[in-house]
């Protein structure tokens, strides 16, 4: 009996330790997150080391999405639901383990008599222990069907994790490019401004030398005064990218943060193949799909559960128990010894029609999931074409907008040249500088967003990874 109970204590105390999985269904999980399984590395699905605070400075696209996996709450709260759900599944397994109970009792007993003017007092003590063992032989399926539906459970939330993560690898991702975007639009802003200075100290110079008209000099100046101001705006729009992108990767919006664009240097689109291969690739690997069809076996699952919640159930049971009670001189000890083996065979016969209403809780949950997962083929389909469509287009305007920004180029140069020479107006060199301003600005968005399309395409079809920031 002893040695029985300290068995016992000795699993409590274990089941207390979390990395305890007698039942394996953490290790079900690690399976669910391993390489292969998901698109992202095996280290982002869940106790990943967390690099050091940056320290400032530049940054790389991969090391921010690195940073915000790791720091970003989103990813140990996907974590702790898909080991919640492992969990779960590991107690549904358990149902068909015998569950052992024991118990000890210790008294101290004590008796006065009163008769015929005595007074008798016996004390005395009881020691008793008891066993108890139960163990569900035979339930016609209720415990696979609990165990399957807590699976499925746990396929959902893993592939919820791995949603998340690539939600937050594109949250992370989009605060770059919307970082790169602004030290873009910055350095165009300081360009043109100061090409506006340059127009305006030549029509200054001229004006100052009886050449050049009044009006000249101050349509210039008026110019100069608004690229100062266009200048001061990107500025601003900088350091709200840069405190995004620092709280992105978990540090203080204050940190500087600084990224590095190379524009002859795009990353690679060879995963992008026909839109019909596309969509039937999304159709089997986007997660948010996996997760929906996992979450629609679950809820067939506990209709099964519900169904057989109206058969019968077999269990054997089995009691040992003593009790050793011990009294003054003048009272014998008693010494019990108790055994009991049965076999009990429980019919469910009226629960007042709750198994009634769990079955149609249950069938309105698969019509739920089932619906849902229509909605989720259809958002899934959409998204791919039309990131898939707007990549075609950007791709176009990235040509577009370099052969634009080159013409623009050179037709400044002319003008700023005629304008010197005395030849051009003040009219021409203003347009000439307004067109390179605007081709430059174009060309700037039409970099940042072709890279936010081409990763979003990649979640579309739920392959986002690090394959897809190497080199961007």
């Amino acid at each position: 009996m002893r040695r029985l109970l300290a068995a016992a204590g000795l699993l409590v105390a274990c089941g207390s330790v979390l990395a305890f999985d007698p039942l394996g269904s953490r290790t079900d999980l690690r399976d669910l997150t391993a390489p292969g399984r998901v698109p992202l590395d095996a280290e982002l699905s869940g106790g990943v080391s967390c690099p050091e605070p940056f320290a400032g400075g530049e940054i790389s696209l991969s090391e921010v999405v690195r940073r915000a996996l790791c720091r970003d709450p989103r990813t140990r709260q996907a974590w702790a639901e898909a080991s919640l759900a492992a969990a779960r599944l590991g107690a549904a397994r358990a149902a068909y383990l015998p569950t052992l109970n024991g118990s000890l009792t210790r008294s101290r007993i004590g008796q006065t008599l009163e008769q015929g003017g005595n007074t008798v007092r016996s004390d005395g003590r009881n020691r008793g222990s008891q066993l108890d063992l139960a163990w569900n032989l035979f339930d016609f399926g209720q415990r696979e069907a609990n165990v399957d539906s807590a699976r499925q459970t746990l396929l959902a939330a893993a592939a919820s994790q791995n949603l998340s993560i690539q939600t937050i690898f594109l949250d992370a991702a989009n605060a770059y490019f919307s970082l790169l975007n602004a030290q873009g639009e910055l350095a165009v802003a300081q360009e043109v401004e100061r090409i506006n200075l340059q127009s305006f100290l030549a029509a200054e110079a001229k004006h100052a030398a009886g050449v050049g008209d009044l009006t000249s000099k101050l349509q210039t100046q008026t110019a100069f005064a608004q690229a100062i101001l266009a200048r001061v705006r990107a500025e601003g729009n900088l350091r709200n990218a840069q405190g995004q992108l620092a709280v992105s990767i978990g540090e203080p919006p204050l940190r500087a943060v600084k990224v590095e664009a190379d524009d002859a240097n795009l990353p690679d689109t060879s995963f992008v193949k026909g839109v019909d291969e596309l969509l039937d690739l999304a159709q089997k690997a986007h997660p948010e799909l996996a997760a929906a069809r996992a979450r629609l076996s679950s809820a067939r699952a506990r209709i099964a559960v519900a169904d057989r919640a109206y058969l019968p159930t077999l269990s054997l049971n089995a009691v040992r128990s003593t009790s050793d009670r011990r009294y003054d001189s003048a009272t014998p000890a008693l010494d019990q010894n108790d055994r009991s083996v049965s076999v009990q065979l429980s019919v469910p016969i009226f629960d007042g029609f709750s198994r009634h209403y769990q079955g149609l809780a249950a069938r309105a949950e698969f019509e739920q999931a089932d619906a849902e997962l229509r909605g989720v083929e259809q958002k899934v389909a959409l998204e791919v074409w039309q990131a898939y469509q707007t990549l075609q287009t950007q791709t176009q305007t990235l040509d577009s907008t370099q052969k634009l920004l080159g013409y623009a180029s050179k037709s400044l140069e002319v003008a700023q040249g005629r304008y010197k020479a005395g030849v051009g107006s003040t009219l021409e060199l203003l347009e000439a500088q307004r067109a390179m301003a605007d081709a430059a600005q174009q060309r700037i968005n039409a970099l940042a967003t072709w890279r936010a399309t081409r990763l979003r395409l990649a979640a579309s079809l739920g392959k986002l990874g690090f394959w897809s920031v190497a080199g961007a």
